[in-house]
């Protein structure tokens, strides 16, 4: 089966269309399109599923839970391991996920759950994957209803493959502070990154992706971002930043600018931070 190419991110307009379409077809609700609520904040306190998820939600959503996928080790200096691809496995498909699905997701904080499971469905081969643009704010603020309701799904039938060409670990990152055959960006706050940050790494703040209503920006205004930093968005990429979630919003952007295979440094400053040596953290004197 031929499966064609999706968005990086699609509209609330878009989306709209597609739910009013798969109401009218309960197979195509299961089989073909699958929406994801993956709001999430890192505090083990906070349930997502019901402090944000209950609380209403795009109709036809359900919740796509980063803390059961993707539980954060706090006292490990890499905060988020990626899952087991058995793991991954099973909880899509619990969710009615298959290889065919076009899965959308969406968050109604910062992206930075969308962004980190966007990345996720990639790492584990699925292509079929966008981001809803601006979130659940954006689907509000255009006049679209959200929901309470739950809906049943029929498990789906996924089969994850792995990309490892996807991730980089330290000892890749320390062999490219010599070879400076990929870009290192960081996407923490521009004080955090000049407090110290990895030997030659460029900042673009994560929130910098973003217009003021919580939009992506445009292809034209990321690459100047991109640009301004001192970054060539044709050339190789790695991502970070302080645990491994905001640098999958640079991972979009980049995506967007055509860049499909930009790798995640998935333990970032926050591993590296942890076991360099002093002389392998460059700090910012301005």
């Amino acid at each position: 089966m031929t499966i064609s190419k999706v968005s990086t991110l699609v509209t609330s307009a878009w989306l709209r269309q597609q739910i009013q379409s798969t109401v009218r077809n309960t197979a195509s609700v299961t089989n073909n399109l699958r929406v994801l609520d993956s709001s999430w904040v890192p505090s083990p306190k906070v349930d997502g599923f019901k402090e944000f998820f209950q609380q209403g939600h795009i109709p036809t959503a359900v919740y796509f839970d980063l803390r059961t996928v993707n539980p954060p080790k706090y006292d490990a200096s890499i905060r988020y391991p990626i899952p087991d691809s058995n793991v991954f496995e099973d909880y899509v498909e619990e969710l009615g996920i298959s290889n065919h699905t076009h899965v959308v997701v969406y968050d109604r904080l910062n992206s930075r759950s969308s962004f980190r499971t966007w990345f996720l469905f990639k790492l584990f081969g699925h292509s079929q994957v966008s981001v809803l643009n601006g979130g659940l704010k954006q689907w509000v603020a255009e006049g679209n209803q959200v929901t309470t309701e739950t809906v049943e799904v029929e498990p789906g039938e996924f089969n994850a493959e792995f990309q490892p060409n996807l991730l980089r670990d330290r000892e890749s990152l320390i062999k490219n502070i010599e070879t400076a055959t990929e870009q290192v960006i960081d996407a923490r706050d521009t004080e955090s990154y000049k407090d110290g940050h990895i030997p030659g790494a460029k900042n673009i703040p994560f929130s910098s992706i973003f217009n003021e209503d919580g939009t992506v920006q445009a292809p034209s205004e990321l690459k100047q971002l991109f640009v301004k930093a001192g970054v060539d968005p044709r050339a190789p990429i790695i991502s970070s930043c302080e645990a491994g979630l905001t640098a999958c919003g640079i991972i979009v952007a980049a995506h967007i600018l055509g860049q499909e295979n930009v790798p995640l440094y998935n333990g970032s400053f926050r591993e590296w931070e942890a076991l360099a040596a002093p002389d392998m953290i460059t700090r910012s004197q301005s």
